[in-house]
């Protein structure tokens, strides 16, 4: 086993470099073909959803403890609900907009079960990359108000990134703005042009209004500063094995997965959209897997039962060292 682990360390970084050659010519692909020529346009929500909060949740459990995972899932999905049905209900918040009956069942005849668990389902790797590029680790360390403040304000533009393609490309139809005169009863969430939601007005963002990007960031500000809040109260429970750099860069290859998602799947009536997932998703989880695997080698790579965990293994480095050091001194 010993001998595994160390050909894995001698991997030259020609082997890395190859690696971020590859993901790149695959965005490229994806801009250039506007998406995959097949049946299934859209990846359903009724599978990517579920699967992918469900991953997060898990692997929170692991790394924060229960009690942090919980408290993450639920402020995450009630906050985030509550916002929706007064967007919703209002057009105060997001623009006017309504949702249609590709998602399935509502909750209080309003917003689709689904949604609270997509909110959830990218907050979890947002709130990942966010302590990665702020803090240089996966778990923050410092509990005064202005980083807390800073965190929560750079994790709430990592999550509204994510909106910027997803938006245009679940919302997308062929209709009059507002309006679903031309389209049968039935809808298919799997059917790009079928939409998951329509816009009251014809935004300047492919269809969407700008105004929608700003309820994106209010909303996540107030989840991830309650959540940074509370977390610094909660005890850190991680998993033996989760201090490896491997299983810390999985809620970021979900957040990448999902930018090459946008970057492939869609449609040439506004293919232009492919452009930007690539850039405002790209880059942040690109600097983020840079803090882990170029940054961060005092982790192990894989996990192993002979690396033990502790709380500040997995926290801030480099030059955050100082402050936290200062902080504790300050504290005591």
């Amino acid at each position: 086993m010993s001998s595994q682990f160390s050909r894995v360390k001698e991997i030259p970084g020609s082997v890395w470099l190859l690696s971020t050659l590859l993901v790149i010519l695959v965005f490229y692909v994806g801009i250039r073909t506007g998406g995959f020529n097949m049946n299934l346009e859209r990846i359903p929500w009724g599978i990517l959803v579920p699967c992918a909060a469900a991953f997060a949740f898990g692997h929170s459990y692991l790394l924060l403890g229960w009690q942090r995972a919980v408290t993450l899932f639920l402020m995450a999905t009630i906050i985030s609900f509550c916002f929706e049905y007064v967007g919703e209900s209002t057009g105060a918040i997001f623009g006017p907009y309504e949702y249609t009956g590709v998602l399935g069942w509502k909750l209080f005849d309003r917003i689709p079960f689904l949604i609270p668990l997509a909110w959830y389902m990218m907050f979890y790797p947002s709130y990942i990359i966010a302590n990665l590029l702020g803090e240089g680790g996966p778990i923050p360390h410092r509990t005064k108000l202005v980083p807390i403040v800073w965190l929560s304000i750079l994790s709430a533009m990592v999550m509204t990134a994510w909106d910027l393609t997803m938006d245009p490309v679940m919302s997308y139809h062929p209709c009059y703005p507002g309006t679903l005169d031309c389209f049968p009863e039935a809808l298919d969430q799997a059917e790009v042009g079928h939409p998951a939601w329509i816009w009251g007005v014809d935004g300047t963002h492919f269809g969407v209004p700008l105004e929608n990007f700003r309820g994106w960031l209010i909303t996540s500000f107030v989840v991830f500063f309650l959540y940074r809040l509370v977390e610094i109260r909660l005890p850190l429970v991680t998993a033996p094995g989760m201090n490896s750099r491997f299983l810390l860069s999985l809620p970021v290859g979900v957040y990448a997965g999902m930018a090459m998602v946008d970057t492939w799947l869609g449609y040439p009536e506004i293919e232009d959209v492919h452009l930007i997932s690539p850039f405002v998703m790209g880059i942040p989880a690109f600097f983020a897997a840079f803090q882990l695997f170029a940054n961060r080698t005092d982790l192990p790579l894989w996990p192993s039962k002979k690396h033990s965990v502790s709380e500040r293994q997995i926290e801030g480095t480099g030059p955050f060292k100082e402050l936290m050091s200062s902080e504790q001194g300050d504290a005591s």
